[in-house]
């Protein structure tokens, strides 16, 4: 089933799940779709400074998410709780969440070190750059925890996600029927289709199509659509932090810059120059 084909439900003790462990652990609780985007995170952390440092003013992104990657392939193949440490020095844990066979996403916890020091080559260039003082300042910020403490938070966070998983807390519902109409949002998301439209491209009538979204969504097709462009929105400003709030706008078809930070802060509850300034460790 492709990730178009699925919406995750969360039920609502989930919420308190994920806030109460990241707050207790000082570390990210989060839950991840199949493709690694980030659907739920206790308490709404950000990742540590740390991390914001080494993916933008150290321009190692990719190296970041080739780390995360390798973790979760890690997580699918053994069936338990995986820790692993990142390329910059870091250590992960990583679950995979089943149904039957198919893994449904992937649970991380993470941003905590075992180590007094970054990787030695990610320091290296921080020294490069002129910011290997305050690359070490940020690191000595993560929560430091021994061998033996990883082995029970990992005990604990595997207790927690079979939890999760066999009290049904995350449920996924077919969207199979709206299949097209997804894909076709997914690969155009500087459009914004009118109901009449969507209907047009399902072969049903508007009255039809507003009927089986809702059912199979919870939402109207207006507010996944605009949900979707805000979702494609934060992941244009993780991807290319130098983008502006005006450019980003204009990418998702929105001719009034003021408009889309509206719309943002609206539904994210701050403008879209704070995610940027996160983003970017300011």
């Amino acid at each position: 089933m492709s990730t178009h084909e699925m919406r995750f439900v969360f039920q609502r003790d989930i919420r308190g799940v994920l806030d109460h462990f990241s707050r207790l652990m000082r570390v990210r609780f989060c839950f991840l779709s199949p493709t690694g985007r980030e659907l739920e995170v206790g308490g709404n952390l950000p990742h540590c400074r740390f991390c914001r440092m080494v993916r933008h003013r150290l321009g190692l992104n990719e190296r970041c998410a080739a780390s995360d990657h390798a973790g979760w392939q890690r997580a699918a193949h053994s069936g338990g709780a995986v820790w692993y440490r990142c390329h910059a020095g870091l250590v992960d844990g990583c679950m995979a969440v089943r149904s039957g066979a198919r893994v449904l996403g992937y649970m991380m916890i993470g941003q905590f070190r075992t180590r007094a020091a970054p990787a030695p080559a990610v320091r290296a260039l921080a020294r490069r750059l002129g910011v290997a003082e305050d690359l070490d300042r940020a690191f000595a910020e993560v929560p430091l925890y021994s061998r033996a403490q990883v082995r029970d938070l990992m005990g604990l966070f595997a207790v927690l996600v079979n939890f999760i998983v066999s009290q049904r807390l995350i449920a996924v519902r077919s969207l199979d029927p709206l299949e097209p109409l997804l894909t076709y949002l997914a690969e155009h998301p500087q459009e914004t289709l009118s109901t009449g439209d969507a209907a047009r491209l399902l072969h049903r009538s508007p009255s039809s199509l507003a009927h089986i979204f809702k059912e199979a969504t919870g939402t109207s097709f207006l507010q996944y659509q605009i949900a979707h462009k805000l979702d494609v929105a934060d992941d244009l400003f993780r991807a290319r932090p130098g983008l502006t709030v005006r450019e980003a706008a204009f990418e998702l078809g929105f001719t009034d810059p003021y408009y889309f930070s509206r719309l943002y802060r609206r539904h994210r509850g701050r403008p879209p120059t704070a995610t940027l300034r996160r983003l970017r460790g300011g």
